[in-house]
């Protein structure tokens, strides 16, 4: 394909030269932000530590040297990400608050900031971020579609705080409500039926809700 220059999923001498001699003949800082951004993305989805840290170096050039404001949420929560996979938890809060910020001041621009940062708190048990974390999650109510994985996280995050805190009723609620959203088999888009469906139950996440709501 002819975007695979920008779609890498090794990292090479080789592959560095092409990404890098495609990127400065790339024409606008908006397009070179893009590239640098979507190719970090392909190499976060690889996962090593070592792919991990390229595509942080990535986005790190992109905020510095091409800070378009149409990227910036984006890049600041694909870098939250990486860190967090990493282990650095504490620098992947920071991290997830620039892009929630970014979003805030250019809210044109929607990424999934809201629910990984709340994921990231009950995941590590942040509590100091419980509270932060569920005013972030009403995000999902200004906006329009919302599809069963996105119920299921903004309402699986409520019930593990909520539970955390002491209430056990509602937690079990909002636990029940993010696993009827799990258990969708159809998107409710007429022509993407299979977008935006839950599709990992294994995860601790997963099983955490599921305690839950069985209590």
């Amino acid at each position: 394909m002819a975007n695979d220059w920008f779609r890498k999923t090794s990292w090479n001498e080789a592959d560095q030269a092409d990404f890098f001699a495609h990127l400065k003949r790339s024409r606008t800082a908006g397009n070179k932000a893009q590239y640098l951004r979507i190719q970090a993305s392909h190499l976060e989805d690889v996962g090593s530590p070592e792919f991990l840290r390229v595509a942080i170096t990535l986005l790190d050039k992109m905020l510095t040297e091409f800070p378009e404001r149409f990227e910036l949420a984006s890049a600041y929560g694909q870098k939250a990400s990486c860190l967090a996979k990493l282990g650095e938890i504490d620098q992947a809060v920071v991290y997830y608050r620039r892009a929630l910020e970014t979003e805030r001041e250019f809210p044109n621009v929607k990424t999934h900031a809201f629910i990984k940062f709340g994921k990231l708190v009950v995941e590590n048990n942040l509590v100091k971020f419980f509270d932060e974390a569920l005013v972030e999650l009403e995000e999902l109510n200004s906006r329009g579609i919302q599809f069963p994985a996105d119920v299921y996280n903004v309402f699986g995050i409520r019930s593990i705080i909520t539970a955390q805190k002491g209430d056990a009723e509602k937690a079990k609620e909002f636990a029940k409500v993010a696993l009827e959203a799990a258990a969708k088999v159809h998107s409710g888009l007429r022509y993407h039926s299979t977008v935006g469906l839950v599709r990992d139950k294994e995860t601790p996440f997963f099983k955490s809700v599921t305690a839950i709501a069985e209590k």
